[in-house]
């Protein structure tokens, strides 16, 4: 009798405690290869939540870059909580924190290997809330 008392404790115990405990979605970090009108550019989004952009060899982003004669860093956040996900992309002054600029938008995993993402590009406020119009499909890169 004491046994069982002791166990259906702890079970209790182990399910209030695993029920307080968020698991989120973080398949999107990584490195991702993707086209844009015959453009092959890279996407690296860092477990510590960096972000690089690469095309033809330059780097934009990450924990410090140029950024228009500024040193800069560029992070991202994704809210798992929308479908599709909503991913944000900050680039911030080193020197003060201040935010710089922010490019909007969204991305769909449509498996661990392949990401859609579609952006507000041009100073647009507006998240897009599909992939009907300059969508870039990216896919896992392995070095």
């Amino acid at each position: 009798m004491k046994l069982l008392k002791q166990t259906t404790f702890i079970i209790s115990v182990l399910f209030l405690l695993s029920s307080f405990t968020k698991i989120e979605d973080k398949s999107y970090v990584g490195k991702w290869k993707g086209e844009d009108k015959g453009d092959i550019g890279f996407l690296i989004l860092s477990k510590e939540g960096y972000a690089t952009f690469e095309f033809e060899g330059q780097a934009m982003g990450g924990k410090s870059y140029n950024h228009k004669g500024i040193e800069a860093s560029m992070k991202y956040i994704v809210n798992t909580s929308s479908k599709p996900y909503a991913i944000d992309f900050i680039i911030t002054n080193l020197s003060n924190d201040e935010e710089l600029g922010r490019l909007i938008g969204i991305i769909e995993m449509n498996d661990k290997s392949t990401m859609k993402m579609a952006l507000t590009f041009g100073g647009g406020s507006e998240r897009p809330s599909d992939f009907s119009q300059d969508a870039i499909t990216f896919n896992r890169f392995k070095e």
